[in-house]
């Protein structure tokens, strides 16, 4: 009987909470007037559209509505007796949009018709906040690199860590940054449910078949309610069938015979256009089908993908190969007049050979020291699988539920194999011998309920939102150093480290639960937007087993860990609230301000940060390379030279189960404040323009995107004593002499080395903003979207300390108050960037000429990212850290970026199927502009350039369609 209490009690819960997810849908709404602007009651208001029919009576207020419509083309047609039928046809719905339609009966004394055709509103009357929707006809036809992080880099606020060039970063996905908001709070949904990777905070954890995409959102700011976090939102909708039987083959291929040669001036002594980063073939095939099982009642569609991207690599003369395999298949069902049941099983599989692990100031890999990468999974099917119902109660409630399970991880097997051990040398920024292994198995599950209720009363109607979710994550982290598992770091000239490493391998749980409420009032030419939302999330580690170092198994044992319940749990409520008000009863121009506080994201690596088990635990302590091979042998390793440790290892301690490091039991969740206000006109018909001004202010942070704030347990500021100062010229000629601190060794050691992670003591970052952007929907043969952005990201810290809880002023934490606020990329982060540009500017457009020719093109630009000089400096038993000796992270700036991509298409129009051949020309002024250059003043390679713009290529493709 309890048991049984219990399930009620959870399904009662569920059913009273929202989702995790983001909108999937659109809505088409309006309210019936007669000629004298009376509203009409009884009007039958009927919907058609590709896979959906449905009436509407209209109630006393003359209102009617159709919600959860998949993107896609409609017809709504009004009919009253005594009135003339009415026909609204080509009306448009993209996700997240709320289409009105204002429709007027004339009286009429004989039966007549009148049909309005593409008068379909391009502005949404009910948006509140900052995004782009990117439709299937601009996911089809303007030339991409076809995914979505190529996607992300269009759009206004939003900076890209780097430049993909037909394709050829498709294989590992890009860090981003946008409005000064954290990276690890982008949230990204597929279909309805939640996908993001909780332990990469913030990315994605598959790759995509761009074929798929019925549309794209993206969200900037003024986000859903349903989205937990303040980062961008990426709203993925697969394709579905419909009553009519579709389906297609498109291929794409290019290689290094249709690519010309861009070799900068500086490296033409060295490099050769054979020798040069270039692309051996990028090959993406695709098919597709979907259509009728029944008519009206029940659909189907399926797809399959494989992308196969082959580079050649300057740094370390690779070879840099990856297999994208996608498969997906989807079914609708209308179960009932009142239940549309869909189900999806989505498996994105990745193969990569030669992966970079993206040492920072490493820019040449060793041939061993790269990765071959595959999946890695838990039991059940592999992949997304997902069952959802909608259900409509009647004219006013609509309910949605949803279970998802996502099967998803990887590994990374070093091409060195485990024999070989590692070692790095900064100075001359190459790497050598193997590098670790690591096993990433992050299974998902999800349960989720929305809710929307339709009412009348005080003066305005009222749409109520509400629902809520469950969301447990299982994060499995397995690191292996190879060899004796000692890692040789040549840090300079006079700094040689052996990290002794003991293995890591633990799990991680997180779980979340998250409910809504909110109300969407019209009145009049106004819509007012209240929402509060409540976010619970909580953790622990599971029990593990770790082996020892290979050579030194009693100086850092194994352990056999026991578990434990994280210290903390966030529980944050967040309002929002937004308004817009339309200027005339045509509701041409609109104008919208909405502000909300939400809370940030949970991630694995703050849970178990304690985690002795997962965290591979190592000492620190002197080398000398006798041998001169870059690589530590236990004979090497100078024991009289103790350095620091890490990892939760215990030094006095070492067989101790229990971590040095802790977790503040009264951490808060990072929390983002937003406020926008903007105005959006519609010009003429398909044709509006949108300008935007956002502020966001992003608080309560536990460290940057790369590093968490782990002080030193006890120590403040004043227990650091000046080290050594770095002296020298900076790049323009100007020196520097920058302070260096080194922490009380003897305070550090009465706690064991121990760190606690914590909330940065009064750090915050900023964003003042303006975009705009023109948006021109496909009709009368042309089509356009044109978005920029002025960005102004910002930062200052209420301590002048780093994440470390050292004054000392390194390329992550500058400790300049008001200084650019800049995310460093890392783990599948391209190279060494700092996302941060002031400026960007992206416009793309297509025009369908006479004969089936189209021509289509994509412009962008941004201004050039910062280059921060550093040098590497031993900080006692703080390690080696890279110190900035710039004044600031963006003193130094590599060129502004600019890349033009056409296309040229003909489309042969056969009885039962179209041929479309296409040439797509990217980076069409072969620019070689900078992206990567060597950053540290004290490598013997400094300023050298490492990746420049990939070289103007020619990549041609066909699609066949019926």
């Amino acid at each position: 009987m309890s048991r049984k209490l219990f399930v009620f009690a959870l399904l009662c819960l569920a059913l009273a909470a929202p989702a995790i997810a983001q909108v999937q849908s659109g809505t088409i709404s309006g309210i019936v007037h007669d000629e004298q602007g009376g509203v009409l009651p009884g009007v039958t208001v009927s919907l058609a559209g590709p896979d959906r029919s449905a009436t509407f009576v209209t109630e006393a207020d003359g209102r009617f509505r159709f919600l959860d419509l998949p993107p896609g083309v409609y017809k709504v047609t009004s009919d009253l007796q005594g009135f003339s039928r009415m026909i609204h046809e080509g009306i448009t719905v993209s996700v997240g949009s709320n289409v009105e339609i204002p429709i007027t009966l004339k009286v009429a004394s004989m039966q007549e018709t009148l049909t309005v055709t593409g008068d379909s509103p391009i502005v949404d009357t009910k948006a509140m906040g900052t995004a782009t929707n990117f439709t299937s006809a601009e996911l089809e036809r303007i030339p991409t690199s076809r995914d979505p992080w190529a996607l992300l880099r269009t759009v206004p606020g939003v900076m890209v860590d780097r430049v993909n060039i037909a394709g050829n970063e498709t294989g590992q996905q890009s860090n981003f940054q946008s409005k000064g908001t954290r990276p690890q709070d982008a949230v990204w949904t597929m279909d309805g449910v939640v996908v993001t990777d909780m332990a990469a905070i913030g990315a994605s954890p598959t790759y995509f078949n761009y074929d798929n995409f019925e549309e794209v959102q993206v969200s900037t700011s003024g986000q859903d309610l349903k989205q937990p976090t303040g980062g961008v939102g990426l709203n993925l909708v697969i394709k579905r069938g419909t009553n009519q039987l579709r389906g297609g083959v498109r291929g794409y291929y290019t290689s290094d015979a249709l690519e010309a040669s861009n070799v900068p001036d500086e490296l033409k002594a060295t490099v050769t256009p054979e020798t040069a980063d270039h692309n051996n073939q990028i090959s993406d095939y695709t098919a597709e089908i979907g259509g009728p099982i029944v008519q009206n009642k029940a659909w189907f569609y399926g797809s399959w993908a494989n992308q196969d991207i082959r580079l050649s690599r300057r740094s370390g003369n690779l070879i840099d190969r990856t297999v994208l395999k996608t498969f997906d298949a989807k079914g609708t069902w209308q179960a009932t007049s009142k239940d549309m049941v869909n189900g999806l099983w989505y498996l994105g599989a990745k193969e990569k050979f030669g992966r970079s692990p993206g040492t920072a100031g490493i820019t040449r890999d060793g041939q061993g020291a790269t990765w071959d990468q595959g999946g890695a999974y838990s039991g059940g099917p592999h992949g997304l699988t997902k069952v959802e119902d909608n259900h409509v109660f009647g004219a006013n409630l609509f309910l949605s539920g949803r279970y998802a399970y996502y099967n998803t991880g990887f590994g990374l097997v070093p091409k060195g194999g485990l024999d070989t051990s590692a070692g790095e040398s900064q100075v001359l920024a190459t790497s050598f011998g193997s590098t670790r292994q690591s096993l990433n198995i992050r299974p998902q599950h999800t349960v989720n309920v929305d809710g929307n209720s339709f009412h009348s009363g005080w003066g305005g109607a009222h749409e109520l939102k509400f629902g809520g979710g469950y969301r447990k994550v299982d994060v499995t982290t397995g690191t292996l150093w190879p060899g004796d598992m000692i890692r040789a770091l040549n840090n300079s000239a006079t700094n040689n480290v052996a990290r002794l490493y003991r293995e890591g391998l633990g799990t991680d749980r997180l779980e979340y639960f998250s409910s809504y409420v909110g109300d969407t009032i019209s009145r009049g030419l106004a819509t007012i937007d209240l929402g509060m939302r409540y976010d619970r999330q909580w953790g622990s580690s599971l029990p593990s087993l770790t082996k020892a170092n290979a050579a030194f198994p009693d100086i850092v044992p194994g352990v056999t860990f026991a578990g434990y319940t994280a210290p903390f749990t966030w529980n944050d409520v967040s309002p929002r609230i937004g308004a817009t008000w339309a200027l005339d009863e045509s509701r041409k121009t609109i104008l919208r301000a909405s502000f909300n506080r939400t809370a940030g994201q949970l991630d694995s690596s703050i849970v178990g940060y304690s985690n002795l088990s997962a965290n591979p635990g190592f000492a620190d302590y002197g080398w000398n390379d006798v041998n001169g091979d870059h690589l530590a042998q236990p004979s090497e390793v100078d024991f009289n030279h103790f350095i620091t440790v890490g990892g939760g290892f215990d030094q006095a301690n070492p067989t101790s189960v229990e971590s040095v490091d802790t977790v503040d039991p009264h951490l808060k969740a990072p929390h983002t404040a937003a406020f926008v206000a903007g105005v959006d006109r519609e010009l003429i018909p398909n044709l509006a323009i949108s300008a935007s001004y956002t502020y966001t202010r992003t608080t309560d942070v536990n460290g940057n995107f790369t590093l968490y704030y782990t002080p030193w347990i006890g120590l403040t500021p004043a227990d650091y004593a000046p080290g050594a100062r770095l002296t020298g010229t900076l790049p323009d000629g100007t020196p520097y002499d920058v302070p260096t601190f080194i922490p009380d060794e003897d305070k550090v050691g009465a706690v064991n080395f121990g760190t606690v992670l914590t909330n940065y003591p009064g750090y915050y970052s900023y964003y003042n903003g303006v975009e705009f952007t023109l948006t021109k929907r496909l009709s009368n043969k042309w089509m356009a979207r044109v978005g920029g952005a002025w960005n102004a990201p910002n930062e200052r810290y209420g301590e002048a300390v780093n994440e470390q809880g050292n004054p000392t002023r390194t390329d992550t934490t500058p400790l300049v108050n008001g200084g650019a606020f800049t995310v460093r990329s890392g783990g599948s982060g391209s190279g060494d960037i700092f996302i941060h540009s002031k400026w960007q500017i992206n416009a793309n457009a297509l025009y369908e000429a006479p004969l089936g020719i189209n021509v289509a093109g994509n412009l962008f630009g941004r201004q050039g990212y910062p280059f921060p000089v550093y040098r590497n400096a031993a900080l006692g038993v703080d390690g080696t850290r890279r110190v900035l000796v710039s004044p600031e992270l963006d003193t130094f700036r590599l060129d502004n970026l600019w890349d033009l991509d056409l296309r040229a298409s003909k489309v042969f129009k056969l009885t039962r199927m179209n041929i479309e051949g296409i040439a797509d020309l990217f980076n069409v002024m072969n620019a070689n502009t900078e992206l990567v250059r060597n950053r540290n003043a004290g490598s013997t390679t400094f300023n050298a350039l490492v990746q420049n713009l990939s070289p103007r290529i020619l990549r041609l493709g066909v699609r066949i369609t019926f």
